[in-house]
């Protein structure tokens, strides 16, 4: 016999039906909403460089190439030109201040030498004679003056003893005024005589004034000549190592060439090229370290030369505190040039995503390390290794700092 079954009104699969589907639409949708207008990218996480924003010390560096150089070196050049006539010193001798280092010939300058010489002794020997010739006249106008005083002065002991026996009428008028007037005449020739003799010695003063500076001069023009002569022996200029000759017996040089060089021993200095980006941040004072030998030396900027070529500019660095031992002239090293003093700050490792956010943003991942997604940052300065961070990140966070070109900009990555 038949049994009748009842079947339930909403069995499980119908409930599971009208109930399932809506949520599938409602899911489907919150995540088509919520996804609407985001582009996204898988990527692999293990080819990716993740750096965690860390809150700590912070000072701002800028890394150069320096060479060493001595602290002091002095170009030795050829004050007047010629042949080579010897060597007496080679590259890398010790020498003194003075010491030849070679002689050059010069027929020309020699003969012109001997020519200018004559003509300057003729033309003192010339200017000797004008002045004997003015002191001998000024000593025949004192002999006249002192002819013409004895005739004063006998004419007037006569004319004294004249006078008396005139009186006495001894003696006659024509001749006791014959004798006044000889007194008077000769009193009128001695006035014009030192009139004559302090004119003349004013005249004559200025005279010889003028040839002891004539005299002077052809001294001078003579030494002149005569060092001129002394540069054809070339002498180091201070004392040091001879770096180079950079000439050769029998070659010319002309004048003022640079024929080699001169370096003080007692120091080091560093000369680095900086970036022309840097310009403005560069000035005396400030203090770098480097690596040498297994330590670290401490210099600091001494000179900075403003003038741009190929893109940098160069600063002359002293060593501070004892110098490495075995450095050696001519030797590079790596520098790290501090711009900044040290400060606390939030940063970031230095990686390839600058290069293409130029500092703007970077991908920061979520808390479960599955996503990164773009995150607008402002970066302040920046040393050789990490980015200061000024906003946009937190300490703890960890950011993707390796290069973002093959990510097309998208706005989140997915981490597989």
């Amino acid at each position: 016999m038949d049994r009748k079954i009842n079947r339930p009104k909403w069995p499980p699969t119908k409930i599971a039906l009208y109930t399932g589907v809506p949520l599938l639409i409602i899911a489907l949708g919150a995540f088509m909403i919520k996804g609407a207008g985001v582009s996204r990218l898988r990527a692999s996480k293990d080819r990716l460089t993740i750096s965690a924003v860390q809150q700590g010390p912070f000072q701002e560096f800028v890394p150069i190439n320096g060479t060493v150089q001595p602290i002091k070196s002095v170009l030795v050049t050829a004050i007047e030109g010629g042949q080579v006539k010897e060597v007496f010193m080679e590259g890398g001798e010790l020498v003194k201040k003075g010491d030849v280092i070679m002689k050059l010939t010069n027929p020309g300058l020699e003969l012109n030498y001997m020519n200018l010489q004559t003509q300057l002794l003729e033309q003192a020997d010339q200017l000797r004679n004008t002045k004997i010739t003015l002191e001998t006249s000024g000593l025949v106008l004192k002999d006249q003056l002192a002819q013409i005083d004895f005739q004063v002065s006998d004419l007037g002991q006569q004319y004294q003893r004249s006078a008396e026996l005139f009186k006495d009428s001894v003696i006659a008028e024509q001749e006791f005024i014959s004798l006044e007037n000889n007194l008077r005449q000769f009193k009128r020739r001695q006035g014009l005589m030192n009139e004559r003799i302090e004119k003349d010695s004013v005249l004559r003063g200025q005279q010889l004034v003028q040839v002891d500076k004539s005299l002077a001069l052809v001294a001078r023009n003579l030494d002149a000549i005569q060092s001129s002569l002394a540069n054809l022996t070339v002498t180091a200029p201070i004392s040091g190592q001879l770096s180079s000759v950079r000439v050769e017996i029998g070659e010319t040089v002309n004048q003022g060439q640079s024929i080699g060089q001169v370096d003080v021993l007692n120091g080091y200095k560093v000369r680095a090229n900086i970036d022309e980006h840097y310009i403005s941040r560069i000035r005396t004072g400030l203090k770098g370290t480097f690596s040498f030998s297994g330590g670290t030396y401490a210099l600091e900027v001494a000179k900075v030369y403003p003038e741009v070529t190929n893109g940098t500019f160069e600063v002359d660095m002293i060593l501070l505190g004892k110098e490495p031992a075995g450095i050696k002239r001519g030797q590079t090293l790596q520098i790290r040039l501090a711009l900044s003093e040290e400060k606390q700050a939030t940063t970031i490792s230095r990686g390839g995503f600058y290069s293409s956010t130029g500092g703007n943003w970077v991908y920061v991942l979520s808390e479960d390390g599955k996503t990164a997604r773009k995150r607008t940052i402002r970066i302040g300065q920046q040393s050789d290794r990490s980015y200061e961070i000024l906003e946009g990140l937190s300490p703890g966070e960890q950011v993707i700092t390796s290069n973002y070109e093959l990510f097309n900009d998208v706005d989140e990555l997915v981490l597989e």
